[in-house]
């Protein structure tokens, strides 16, 4: 392939996604802890401590509780698709850069086995919730471009990944020696392998997209009010941050109810509605 490309998609394109990786979370993160937040707004029944809250959180965050009562199915397909995309991040960082501590369990048949069942059956995952959105029709009703085209994108990429470990005759010794290279911002090309190439690029596309995409869900999600404030509204009050500053005092009741004493009496006794 013409060193050109190979420079391109080698050399270049890992530093630029990776930067407006960075960069794009860093402005959505503080685009959210920028955000207002005008009530106090926890989805009840909620924790009141704040002990209650981790506790509520952790729940959501490793086994999708609220989803599990909402949806099992959808619930069964979501968590299995997270937690072999955990899978799948933690064998190529194994297989790349932490081979040398791995050098016995990589060597092994069962965790080639258990590496190509994982990716045949992530893609598994990713065509139920793509098959979901088309055939499903109140999920397809509220569905747009970008939802299709995400899912689209982690199929081809996971396809191609899953080609490129069996059948493109790539060496992961070579992938490894320039996977470390970048890391040591000493870049060489990498492995002249077209499947390679594909899985590696559409793996940047990705890399670029997910700061602008719902795929940053989970940062969003841990933000939320709705999940990660306690439900002591009848305890303390909650500044609006909205409101502007009353300048001076502020009258209490007791003299505002003095001064328009015969009004308010006409509403009812104490001001109050008949």
């Amino acid at each position: 392939m013409d060193d050109i490309i190979l420079l391109l998609i080698g050399v270049i394109m890992p530093y630029i996604a990776l930067l407006i990786f960075i960069l794009g979370l860093f402005y959505r993160l503080m685009k959210w802890l920028s955000s207002p937040v005008p009530i106090r707004m926890p989805l009840t029944p909620a924790p009141i401590s704040r002990l209650g809250v981790i506790g509520r959180m952790s729940t959501e965050f490793l086994i999708f509780r609220s989803l599990s009562k909402a949806n099992k199915k959808l619930w069964l397909g979501s968590w299995l698709f997270h937690i072999l995309l955990g899978i799948t991040l933690i064998v190529h960082l194994i297989n790349i850069y932490l081979y040398e501590n791995f050098t016995n369990i990589i060597n092994s048949a069962w965790y080639d086995l258990s590496v190509a069942f994982s990716g045949i059956l992530f893609g598994g995952m990713v065509t139920f919730l793509l098959f979901r959105r088309v055939f499903t029709n109140t999920v397809r009703h509220v569905s747009r471009l970008p939802d299709y085209l995400i899912l689209l994108l982690l199929f081809v990429i996971i396809f191609l990944g899953n080609y490129t470990r069996s059948y493109s005759g790539v060496s992961l010794n070579d992938v490894r020696t320039y996977m470390y290279s970048l890391l040591i911002f000493h870049p060489t090309l990498p492995p002249n392998n077209t499947i390679f190439l594909l899985h590696y690029f559409m793996a940047q596309i990705l890399l670029i997209y997910i700061p602008f995409s719902k795929v940053a869900h989970l940062i969003g999600w841990i933000l939320a009010p709705s999940r990660n404030m306690r439900n002591i509204a009848r305890f303390k009050r909650h500044i609006n941050p909205w409101n502007d500053k009353v300048p001076g005092d502020i009258e209490p009741w007791e003299k505002y109810y003095e001064r328009y004493k015969q009004e308010l009496e006409q509403l009812g006794p104490e001001g109050e509605r008949k």
